[in-house]
């Protein structure tokens, strides 16, 4: 595992914090946090499953710390999304010297993080390397369980779309054409967000960790939703 250093991660901690400082709370600075901590505690917690596992621990900080700084759910052309990534990370970067490898792996992680990226590509797990894979599966555990509900109801409120409409289905087995589509257009309520992608997240999980984690956050949606439906039914 290479090491990280620690004044770059600092830097990137206030950088983010600021760009970030006027984002709703369902993907403000304290989710970037939470999945940044994440991501550090799979790492290491993989690291103790397989001890001849090999990533840079660095990459993994800096993806985390960066996974939101360009988002699809608020920046609608999705064409340009890698460039203004790429052109976020050079400004930052720029400053340090900092190794255009270790830029690119940053930049790949945060450009296939997101559920839409993955409905696009339909890649398979195995073919993303490990430092994806515990800053995907960090970001994934704080969409679900109890963080999970309080974001997509803040996510609601600040789109000021319904929160449950009877009349409007959950879209089964959902495209990526047809997420974005719901996406660009806000035709959705949380609950169908539930149905369309949060109670699936669980089944893609990528680490062993992170599998366990999400199994528990899984089960509480799932009270909370029969909680709901019941509540709804009259």
């Amino acid at each position: 595992m290479v090491s990280s250093n620690q004044d770059i991660i600092n830097e990137a901690k206030c950088f983010v914090k600021e760009s970030m400082r006027s984002n709703d709370p369902s993907h403000d600075w304290n989710h970037v946090e939470r999945v940044y901590k994440m991501a550090v505690y799979l790492s290491t917690q993989e690291k103790k499953i397989n001890p001849n596992l090999n990533f840079d621990i660095e990459v993994v900080e800096l993806a985390a710390l960066f996974h939101d700084i360009v988002d699809f759910k608020y920046n609608f052309d999705k064409s340009n999304l890698d460039v203004f990534s790429e052109k976020i990370l050079n400004q930052f970067f720029g400053k340090f010297n900092y190794p255009k490898e270790k830029i690119d792996k940053i930049l790949n992680i945060i450009s296939n993080i997101s559920w839409r990226k993955e409905l696009e590509l339909s890649s398979r797990v195995d073919d993303v390397p490990f430092e994806l894979k515990v800053v995907r599966d960090a970001d994934r555990l704080d969409a679900i369980g109890a963080v999970g509900i309080a974001r997509c109801m803040a996510f609601t409120g600040a789109k000021n779309r319904p929160i449950f409409q009877a009349d409007l289905k959950p879209i089964e087995n959902m495209t990526a054409e047809q997420y974005n589509k719901q996406t660009i257009k806000n035709e959705s309520t949380a609950i169908n967000h539930f149905y369309e992608k949060l109670i699936k997240i669980k089944d893609k999980m990528a680490t062993e960790t992170g599998k366990k984690l999400a199994l528990e956050r899984h089960n509480f949606m799932i009270e909370y939703l029969n909680q709901f439906n019941q509540e709804t039914k009259y």
